[in-house]
């Protein structure tokens, strides 16, 4: 595995992460994409619905084989706009139909704890 101490001293470094996901794929928390708040406008047919996924962890093909084992949280929606927060101990972030995705402001808070 390459460190970020061998990138730069080789003259490469990793970019910063992004605070946008252009569309269908997985992202890295922390690597590919900061945490945060996002929302994406759906997919063109509102027929087709957005499946996203945060996950604790990338499966890999030695794990355990159920995929949805893990998965911290997940919606498939229709619903416009979509809207997700990625949290910083997420592992990473899927998303299927969603169209892209970009970092938006935190929502008020509701003064409930619940």
């Amino acid at each position: 595995m390459t460190s970020a101490l061998t990138l730069l001293a080789s003259g490469f470094a990793a970019a910063d992460p992004a605070a946008e996901m252009p569309g269908d794929g997985l992202y890295l928390v922390g690597v590919d994409i900061q945490p945060g708040y996002y929302e994406a406008s759906g997919a063109d047919d509102p027929g087709i619905a957005c499946f996203w996924r945060r996950l604790w962890k990338v499966q890999t093909e030695s794990d355990y084989n159920d995929p949805n084992f893990y998965i911290t949280a997940s919606d498939f929606t229709r619903t416009r706009p979509i809207r997700v927060e990625i949290k910083a101990k997420d592992a990473a972030f899927s998303s299927e139909n969603c169209g892209s995705w970009r970092m938006v402001p935190a929502p008020p808070p509701t003064g409930s704890f619940g």
